[in-house]
């Protein structure tokens, strides 16, 4: 397997080239946003920048192939790295193996910990505005007396990686955490998007234990503080309502997850598609979950791509575990709460608060 540490291939002059020609009509398209979608009832409460940036990360994405999009966001490891710097915060990190790796957001704390895995479709890495936003709800937990270390999971990318191999090094970096003297109870999981997949890929194996994976020793009756899941991404086929009736919305298209999605399916045999597709998992599949986790928290956007999925999701953890919140944001887009940390928004939505307070009231009650 390719290390992360290194870059993707560069990419040929031509295809730097299709890159440009890809983005020349940009402006153009923002300023049809602006016209068209500023008075929309979804963008009611968003600013002009906010609308700007969206439209902009929508046509990026959408625009340009798998391979541009790597070579233009590089791989987590280097997001991290330049990050960091930008941020003056030192780089922390643990090599797990298996090419995996848990970088630290500021300190390094063991005390209570939440270990984020980020989204991307499992093809591309996590933004700044994604390390922005965790960073924001550490300090505002700080300001609570409670310290946590955020630990970002550092997992392959597709390619060369496929299932179940982000699977095993989640559970890698869960097993890592307790052999340090992190105890479940000091212990959350926040997963947005194919991050949140990959959460309930580690649910998943702790009530299906999927050969060749690795076990998660996790002490029994320990249960994990929380599970926190923001718009995951748990219908790779995109085939729901919400794909149709919000793909002129959100900044991602029905199209485009149907390309990625198909690319991570590939590789999936029909008896795991429970763990990589949550939303088609049979009755039952999370019984056992309230003895594996104390609370579960879900988000989506109502204009979003996945609200269907999430919702349905979210409605089978409800079944198996009587703690599983469901929040739906009004107007809210895929991973809302991260796009104001991408235009710098002073007014944050309110996912933001929530996603503080959730995780604050599950550190202080231990």
């Amino acid at each position: 397997m390719a290390s992360q540490s290194k870059k993707y291939a560069r990419l040929s002059w031509t295809d730097s080239l299709g890159i440009l020609l890809a983005l020349i009509p940009l402006p153009a398209v923002l300023l049809w946003s602006v016209l068209t979608k500023t008075h929309a009832s979804y963008n009611s409460e968003r600013t002009l920048k906010r609308i700007i940036g969206d439209s902009a990360l929508r046509y990026i994405i959408c625009s340009l192939s798998v391979p541009q999009l790597q070579a233009l966001f590089g791989t987590t490891l280097t997001t991290y790295s330049k990050w960091s710097k930008a941020a003056n915060l030192p780089l922390v990190i643990d090599e797990l193996g298996q090419d995996a790796r848990l970088l630290w957001i500021g300190p390094k704390r063991l005390e209570k910990v939440v270990l984020f895995v980020h989204g991307g479709g499992f093809l591309l890495p996590p933004g700044d505005m994604a390390l922005s936003f965790w960073q924001y709800v550490q300090l505002e937990l700080e300001k609570q007396n409670i310290e946590v270390g955020f630990a970002l999971l550092n997992y392959t990318l597709s390619p060369p990686a496929s299932f179940p191999t982000p699977l095993k090094q989640a559970v890698l970096a869960v097993n890592f955490l307790l052999a340090t003297g992190v105890t479940p109870q000091n212990l959350q999981l926040a997963g947005d998007s194919a991050g949140g997949n990959l959460v309930l890929q580690v649910l998943s194996h702790i009530l299906h234990p999927r050969h060749g994976v690795p076990t998660l020793n996790l002490p029994r009756p320990s249960p994990l503080r929380g599970m926190l899941l923001l718009s995951p991404y748990t219908n790779l086929s995109a085939d729901s309502k919400s794909h149709t009736e919000n793909d002129s919305n959100d900044i991602l298209t029905q199209a485009t997850l149907r390309d990625w999605g198909a690319r991570i399916l590939a590789d999936v045999p029909d008896m795991s598609r429970p763990f990589a597709e949550a939303v088609r998992a049979p009755a039952g599949w999370f019984d056992g979950a309230d003895e594996v986790v104390e609370r579960v928290l879900v988000t989506a956007g109502s204009a979003e791509i996945l609200r269907d999925d999430v919702v349905a999701v979210a409605g089978a953890l409800k079944k198996s575990h009587k703690k599983t919140e469901l929040v739906v944001q009004k107007g809210g887009l895929h991973e809302d709460m991260f796009l104001d940390f991408l235009v710098g928004e002073r007014n944050v939505g309110s996912l933001t608060p929530l996603t503080v307070e959730w995780l604050a009231a599950g550190f202080s009650s231990v």
